[in-house]
């Protein structure tokens, strides 16, 4: 099977959707298939490339500024270039089918290019290109976007959310009429050397909260840093590690607070760095106001980590109330910080959760995943032969 992948977003660039693209393109060469990967190009990073098989094409598009997020203007241009590598791509060698990555920006390219040449399209949806409270421009709320995400949803063969909480608002929100098929994300096991406390720079006396994300609105850290405060922890200390356009304020408001010596702005850090403070942590914490899916959640799991979170979004379907995670209503920094302070004070609580946390992320592999996107795959192929 050869597949062009469409994804605007490819490691470093972006956040988790590009991390799970990246990582089925990966597996889906590991089992002996072809992966052309059309994607952003950013300074620094080659144009062409091969990463574990995966064949790489950058494309230059207007106004990208950071790794971590996207401009609008940089969204805007990708459909064109993505099209336009797609098809001379395909004259060289044709494809099996197209997977495209986000309804927006993506999802027009993936729709352009299934027709032109006459291929499946899969579109795989991840949250914010279909829904996310904290962006005025949300296409759910948008007219303009909301019409032009219906109608990528609605012609492309299949549309796959990756939770439940997407799957029930792509339909609720757009009312699709394309067959829907939930598949959640694939973990891949992090490769990076263990490190003590100490060589972080972490003292052994302290406990320590990790919140691993793009400091975006969306994450609401305002009412992390505010639970923060009212829980008042003597020995706690938080550490947030990634950046973004809501940092500035964030440092701000930490000093409003007089919580700025209790809490570290760590910036962006490399994969092996990243697994390193979460396997030093006492535990994961996270305010979102909604999250797709999460797989910063599926890395606090591989290292034990007992997490505390809000209860919207589709990290509903791993993270369970007193089982794995502490969950509170979302813009509710009194709820999360009685939770912050239960978790401090109940040593045995943090062994249980973290315990069910190391079992549960080996439902989440990758192979699984990829299997069943095989399985798809292959059934929208002989659909598509049938005629019907």
């Amino acid at each position: 099977m050869r597949v062009l992948m469409i994804n605007y977003e490819y490691p470093p660039l972006g956040g988790g959707g590009g991390v799970a693209a990246a990582n089925l393109a990966r597996e889906l060469v590991r089992q002996g298939h072809e992966v052309d990967y059309v994607t952003s190009h950013f300074r620094g990073l080659m144009r062409e490339e091969a990463i574990e098989g995966v064949r790489i094409y950058r494309e230059p598009v207007i106004g990208r500024t950071g790794l971590q997020t996207a401009s609008i203007v940089s969204m805007l241009s990708f459909p064109i270039v993505a099209v336009r590598r797609g098809l001379r791509l395909a004259a060289q060698q044709p494809y099996t089918l197209v997977h495209t990555h986000f309804a927006i920006p993506s999802g027009p390219a993936g729709y352009i290019l299934s027709k032109r040449l006459r291929l499946p399209n899969v579109l795989t949806v991840y949250g914010g290109d279909i829904y996310d409270p904290s962006k005025k421009y949300s296409p759910h709320r948008h007219p303009v976007l909301k019409f032009a995400v219906k109608r990528v949803l609605n012609q492309a063969a299949v549309v796959v959310p990756e939770s439940e909480d997407l799957c029930e608002r792509t339909t609720a929100v757009y009312g699709t009429r394309t067959p829907i098929q939930r598949i959640p994300l694939g973990f891949v096991s992090p490769q990076y050397a263990p490190v003590s406390r100490e060589q972080l720079g972490l003292r052994p006396d302290r406990l320590y909260a990790i919140a691993v994300s793009r400091l975006v609105a969306r994450k609401s850290y305002p009412d992390l840093l505010r639970a923060f405060k009212t829980a008042g922890v003597e020995n706690l200390e938080l550490l947030i590690v990634g950046d973004g356009p809501e940092e500035p304020a964030l440092k701000t408001l930490a000093n409003q607070l007089e919580i700025q010596d209790k809490v570290r702005f760590l910036g962006h850090v490399g994969e092996a760095e990243k697994f390193q403070y979460l396997s030093c942590a006492d535990f994961f914490i996270l305010a979102s106001l909604h999250e797709g899916f999460g797989i910063v959640f599926q890395e606090a799991m591989y290292c034990g980590l007992p997490v505390i979170t809000t209860d919207c979004g589709g990290q509903m379907d791993f993270l369970h109330h007193e089982e794995n995670a502490l969950l509170a209503p979302p813009q509710n920094p009194e709820a999360m910080a009685a939770h912050i302070k239960r978790m401090c004070a109940e040593p045995e609580l943090r062994r249980n959760l973290s315990a069910n946390n190391r079992r549960d992320i080996e439902r989440h592999s990758v192979e699984s995943v990829t299997s069943q996107y095989l399985q798809l795959f292959e059934r929208v192929l002989r659909e598509k032969k049938a005629g019907t």
